[in-house]
């Protein structure tokens, strides 16, 4: 109840939304009130932008009212009442005449789940020949992790069931089976094929475009081609072939360890779990060095990784050593952070190791989720640094020079008069448009972000 009372968090409805938002030319429609669809159509626009003018003659029709994603059925008090088969139908025929899409997902909202109408039985007849997925219950009162997870599950349940995911793939080779019957798989190990899937970005994520280009963009540089990205702008075509790929990359923990379980589970495709996100040279480099150990690549094919990154860490020096030789900064500057385990863990370990600060405030968002043991190596750390004391400070009272946080805490620890430069680190923002796709990851984040550090010390 912490996060609720404290700030605006999205909830599991939220995740399952956004999650098959990720969908390239998908319809999700709300079976709800519209009251359910304006933030969410809001937030799905801003991240991925489908409608270039804000003209309120545009998407007039009932179920989108004026906005390009997220329609809804607009129910009322008589649908809850006598069920919302019709509108559903209604909905579903004026899609099918004029609309271009590649799925159709159904998702009921908290209300609309209470009714009892069977979303299955009501469209499945009008979706014979069209892939489309049914939510029946938003998960009352979980996370907006779980939500996210459970949508990615049951996408590719629910598909794979009606034969719109290739199950079995002739692609498979021996040598790639023998690795896929393990948990998880390190360094040494080896397969034949060199492409991966991204699990666990999502367009929830504040910079998800930069982050999945940086990330595609190093592991072309070593060889290594990126299959899909679950769920971000994801096709059919790709979703169809999903289980081809040789590994399954999970970035974000709360976000995709269970759908790579489930991966692993039905396709037979093992998965790398990163230690954190790859925020910082020392964790992008760990994350590139170990996903090439994988694939056995040779030294030689990860020359321009390893030269683009030594080169970064000069020129990041350079500014860094000019700022603390005017001012001793930014070495033990205190710092505050707000977001799940593996975003915590991600930005403490760089902020504290690269650039000598120290953590005065850990404020742990959505706790409960499966962090991939990141939780233990984030407590580990802190008290390898005697910092413990970070996990228990509330953020409103942190004295901190610098917070990592969503723009709504940042506003709210601004109002109480607190001296601080705020870094956006996650949604909601304070509305800056982002033109040029940026990232904290990778090696363009690492950048990125000693930018925001040494800027924010000094303004």
């Amino acid at each position: 109840m912490n996060d609720y009372l404290q700030n605006i968090t999205p909830d599991s409805f939220s995740g399952i939304v956004f999650g098959l938002e990720g969908m390239s030319k998908a319809i999700v429609l709300i079976n709800g009130p519209t009251g359910c669809k304006f933030y969410h159509s809001a937030t799905s626009d801003n991240q991925s932008i489908k409608q270039l003018q804000f003209d309120p003659l545009n998407y007039p029709e009932q179920w989108y009212f004026g906005q390009p994603r997220v329609p809804c059925t607009y129910l009322d008090k008589r649908d809850y009442v006598y069920g919302s088969k019709d509108k559903i139908i209604e909905a579903l025929d004026f899609f099918k005449k004029n609309i271009d899409f590649d799925i159709l997902c159904i998702v009921n909202s908290p209300g609309a789940s209470l009714i009892g109408d069977d979303l299955r039985g009501i469209a499945e007849d009008l979706c014979e020949n069209i892939p489309c997925v049914f939510i029946q219950t938003p998960g009352y009162s979980k996370t907006v992790c779980e939500g996210f997870e459970y949508a990615m599950i049951q996408l590719l349940t629910q598909l794979t069931e009606r034969g719109w995911i290739n199950k079995n793939s002739e692609l498979k080779t021996e040598q790639v089976k023998q690795i896929k019957a393990q948990d998880q798989i390190g360094p040494s190990e080896k397969t034949v094929k060199k492409t991966v899937n991204l699990i666990g970005v999502s367009i929830l994520h504040k910079y998800f475009e930069g982050d999945v280009k940086e990330l595609t963009r190093l592991l072309n540089m070593c060889g290594v081609e990126v299959h899909a990205v679950l769920a971000c702008d994801l096709t059919m075509e790709q979703l169809r072939k999903i289980g081809e790929a040789d590994l399954n990359l999970v970035i974000h923990a709360e976000y995709g360890v269970k759908t790579a379980e489930h991966l692993k589970q039905e396709f037979g495709t093992p998965y790398y779990l990163c230690e954190g996100m790859p925020v910082g040279f020392k964790a992008t480099e760990r994350f590139v060095q170990d996903i090439c150990g994988i694939f056995q690549i040779e030294r030689e094919r990860r020359e321009n990784f390893i030269q683009e990154s030594e080169r970064a860490r000069a020129r990041a020096y350079v500014y860094l050593s000019r700022l603390n030789s005017l001012t001793g900064l930014p070495k033990g500057v205190q710092f505050a952070v707000e977001g799940n385990w593996s975003e915590c863990y991600s930005y403490v370990t760089f902020l504290v190791e690269y650039f000598g600060m120290a953590a005065e405030s850990i404020s742990i968002l959505n706790a409960g989720c499966d962090s991939g043991q990141v939780e233990e190596k984030l407590r580990n750390f802190l008290k390898l640094h005697h910092m413990e004391e970070a996990l228990e400070r509330e953020l409103p009272e942190t004295n901190s020079e610098l917070v990592f946080a969503n723009a709504n805490t940042i506003a709210r620890l601004k109002l109480r008069g607190l001296a601080f430069s705020g870094i956006e680190i996650s949604l909601p923002t304070m509305g800056y448009v982002d033109i040029l796709p940026k990232t904290h990851m990778g090696i363009a984040g690492a950048m990125l972000l000693t930018e925001q550090v040494i800027n924010g010390l000094m303004f």
